[in-house]
């Protein structure tokens, strides 16, 4: 599924029924037209969570928590990589946060553009300039001086 206004495919690998993982390409994919892509980029695009069954048997504890954690974070709101170690019950882990985020197969679905770091945007998988893309649809204001985020508990 192709997003014109950010120049993004969404491409989903699926078994069996389960997503086993989300791609975010700024390269066109070779696959055809998928219900569950278009069901993700309208949810990216303001529209309603889609319900999906994704394959998280690989995850461990912390990593779940961390996901869960994530989750929580509303749309248009960010959240650090210190305050989600909180939450996963790890405090002081925020690298280890951002190792779980880095094994995310599910980006956008577990919306872990939404974790910054204190002092600017952080990392991002699948590439910084689409984590900003994300966080801006999300009416979030960035700047390279100063990031609003709001704390979750």
């Amino acid at each position: 599924m192709y997003l014109d206004d950010i120049d993004l495919y969404v491409i989903v690998e699926e078994s069996g029924g389960t997503v086993k993982r989300i791609i975010l390409s700024r390269t066109a994919p070779d696959l055809e037209f998928s219900e569950r892509a278009a069901r993700i980029a309208d949810h990216m695009m303001g529209g309603p969570r889609p319900d999906l069954d994704l394959d998280l048997s690989w995850c461990t504890d912390f990593q779940m928590a961390v996901y869960r954690a994530v989750l929580n974070i509303p749309r248009g709101s960010t959240a650090t990589y210190s305050d989600v170690a909180k939450i996963a019950g790890r405090p002081g882990a925020a690298r280890a946060v951002g190792a779980a985020l880095r094994r995310n197969p599910f980006p956008i679905m577990i919306p872990c553009h939404r974790v910054v770091a204190s002092n600017g945007p952080g990392g991002y998988t699948q590439g910084i300039d689409i984590k900003l893309q994300l966080l801006a649809i999300e009416h979030e204001k960035i700047s390279s001086d100063q990031m609003s985020r709001t704390r979750i508990s």
